[in-house]
């Protein structure tokens, strides 16, 4: 039996199946996609965080920044939402997943996580109760390891110890210089040091703006680098 939704924007149109992750209703589903008074079918191949990889033979016609309105024909059912084309490949255009969708398929992150290898330094410790910075004698450094739009992970060498429940003021450097509150929510021992899960506690609106398209890029670069080494493992076997 099909029945009709619409959720902040996106119509649905679904059966009684329950939508799942996205890599098992989404992907090989056909996919409409239009801009202006232009149309094009495609094939979805791909699904995962923040982005959508469709591939489709009029990839040309299409540029990086256009708004563009899809229309997946999945094993669930029918759904329509707007996007943004933000990268192109040979045969394919990769467009952002609206949170809506991440949310309505249920992923376990409501913001994934990427792996990075990224530099910074902690200023300062927080104190909870009293909000008091204490700066530190001198600044320690530190290598994310993987980070959203809500938080990291990072590690720190064996002589400096944050313990639980610590608030750092930090400076990442990400391509650009990005200052940030984190509290430290996860702890644990490493060889040569110790690695910590971290949210951000105060994030200016201009910065998680660029937080937001440095994720974003990174998961195009994850995506297009893991399919070309499949291509050669292909090509090779």
């Amino acid at each position: 039996m099909l029945s009709r939704s619409v959720t902040s924007g996106i119509s649905y149109e679904y059966t009684d199946e329950i939508f799942k992750n996205p890599s098992t209703v989404l992907i090989h589903s056909r996919t409409v996609v239009e801009k202006n008074d232009f149309v094009s079918t495609g094939l979805l191949s791909y699904a995962e965080g923040d982005i959508l990889e469709i591939e489709i033979p009029e990839y040309k016609v299409f540029e990086l920044g256009d708004s563009v309105k899809l229309t997946v024909y999945s094993a669930g059912g029918i759904f329509t939402f707007q996007s943004t084309v933000v990268a192109k490949d040979e045969g394919s255009l990769i467009v952002i997943n609206p949170p809506q969708n991440r949310q309505r398929f249920i992923e376990k992150r409501s913001n994934p996580r990427i792996e990075v290898s990224e530099k910074g330094t902690i200023h300062k410790l927080i104190r909870l109760d009293t909000n008091e910075k204490q700066p530190l004698s001198k600044a320690v450094g530190l290598t994310v390891q993987n980070i959203s739009v809500s938080g990291l992970g990072f590690t720190v060498r064996d002589e400096f110890d944050l313990g639980h429940d610590s608030v750092v003021d930090a400076e990442l450097d990400l391509g650009f210089s990005f200052p940030c509150v984190c509290e430290v929510i996860r702890r644990e021992k490493i060889e040569g040091g110790y690695y910590y899960g971290a949210q951000y506690v105060q994030l200016a609106s201009d910065k998680a703006n660029s937080l937001r398209a440095y994720v974003l890029k990174k998961q195009v670069e994850a995506h297009f680098s893991k399919k070309n080494l499949e291509m050669i493992k292909r090509t090779f076997k």
